[in-house]
């Protein structure tokens, strides 16, 4: 069985992670965690590739330092280069988890990014799988949340996990394999007192499986059900990319046109599985809500203004036109205004900047000072506003995607974020970006 299992891991780490020449891995010290360890260390000596291992310490219960010194140790017993990553400040009182993923996802790819690295190996199982899928149903989540994980996929933070690869061998690979597989080693792993802690749902949703095993229900079925999911969920997004060739314009300064005519006669599903990409690409933010989506794709086709989600929808010239709402930053009378966000040089999540010495970057608004205005011809006036605009004092030395200057380095990211979004990192052969942009 240890022989077989090893095999399997070989393979999907061969398919996944051929081309990386140096890998990391979030590792815990339990025991799937512990096991991905063992199993990709050898894999990565017979490959000659480096693997280095990075520990969350979330600071939430009192002995969480000692075990990540715990863990550390055990990585460097094998000969694994591992560091601890700590989670400062105050903790939520509600949403502990989300926030804790949140916060481990954003440390991990700031400790990745410092020592060069790309891809991420996480020990997730089918167990953790099918668990993933359970409480997805049990929070109301339609079939697309239910496909769940994928054995390739993005870093769920933006910007600081752009261009951050997250890589699951284990996920076909079930719980107990591994214990057996860690016994046969006479391994020793670290039991989180948290697996059994009934408030959280992951550990409520493993006691609910011990009884729907009793009554004769296999929860592995919903671990096949989300693969089966996810196979669904790649023809729907090819599907949404071949309707975005024929009807979307990515323009670099941040917008994107739509034909509006073109675009109304795909399936509505397919429809907002483009939109959302679109939407995730314009707004530089993180999520979308189903409901908004379905608001904004009832508006497009309607020739109806409307704002969310961090855009604006407007109509002009023929065309059904996405730009970033200035609302959403500039504030409104029930919205205070907000900083421009800036993390690892992209400003607003759509540009990577490179700023000189007393050049600032901010919206354009309505001043126009030192810019030609015929620039702006082929922007609505509705976009104008949230135009980002490199100024030295008040004149206007260049706008982002627009206008260029010999001393500033702006690189739009509209088209990368669209296709990560569509294509969760696995972008088909087939599809060209340039075909969309302009």
């Amino acid at each position: 069985m240890t022989t077989t299992l090893q095999a399997r891991v070989q393979q999907q780490l061969d398919r996944l992670a051929a081309s990386a020449p140096a890998l990391a891995l979030g590792y815990s010290g339990g025991g799937d965690s512990h096991a991905l360890l063992l199993l990709a260390s050898e894999w990565a000596r017979l490959r000659e590739k480096r693997l280095t291992a990075f520990i969350v310490d979330h600071g939430l219960r009192e002995d969480s330092a000692i075990e990540a010194l715990q863990a550390r140790n055990a990585a460097s017993a094998i000969g694994i280069e591992a560091h601890i990553l700590r989670w400062p400040g105050e903790k939520p009182s509600q949403g502990i988890q989300a926030a804790a993923r949140l916060a481990r996802h954003t440390l991990l790819a700031r400790a990745m990014k410092q020592h060069g690295l790309n891809a991420l190996l996480l020990a997730h199982t089918r167990d953790d799988q099918a668990e993933t899928v359970w409480m997805r149903l049990a929070a109301s989540s339609g079939w697309r949340g239910c496909a769940a994980m994928r054995t390739k996929g993005l870093s769920p933070v933006w910007p600081q996990g752009r261009g951050i690869e997250l890589l699951r061998p284990l996920l076909d690979v079930k719980r107990e394999e591994l214990r057996a597989y860690l016994r046969d080693r006479d391994a020793v792993w670290i039991e989180d007192p948290s697996n059994e802690d009934h408030r959280f749902t992951r550990v409520r949703t493993r006691r609910r499986f011990a009884a729907l095993r009793s009554a004769g229900f296999d929860p592995d079925r919903l671990a096949k059900w989300s693969f089966q999911l996810q196979d669904l969920a790649l023809k729907e997004a090819d599907a949404a990319a071949r309707l975005a060739l024929r009807c979307v314009r990515l323009h670099a300064w941040g917008g994107v046109s739509v034909d509006k005519r073109l675009y109304a006669g795909g399936p509505e599903a397919v429809r907002r599985r483009l939109l959302d990409a679109v939407v995730l690409a314009v707004s530089g933010g993180g999520e979308t809500a189903a409901a908004k989506l379905a608001a904004l794709d009832k508006a497009l086709v309607s020739d109806q203004r409307l704002t969310g989600q961090g855009v604006l929808l407007d109509h002009w010239r023929g065309a059904g036109w996405i730009v970033r709402d200035p609302g959403a930053i500039a504030g409104r009378v029930d919205q205070p205004a907000q900083n421009l966000s800036f993390c690892d040089n992209i400003v607003d999540g759509r540009f990577r900047v490179d700023l000189p010495q007393g050049v600032e970057i901010g919206l354009l608004g309505r001043e126009y000072n030192g810019l030609d205005g015929t620039r702006l011809q082929t922007v609505p006036g509705s976009a104008r506003q949230s135009l980002l605009a490199f100024r030295r004092g008040d004149h206007i030395l260049s706008l982002a995607g627009l206008v260029k200057h010999p001393d500033l380095g702006c690189e739009p990211l509209l088209a990368e974020r669209f296709m990560h979004r569509l294509f969760a990192g696995d972008t088909p052969s087939w599809f060209d970006a340039k075909g969309i942009s302009t």
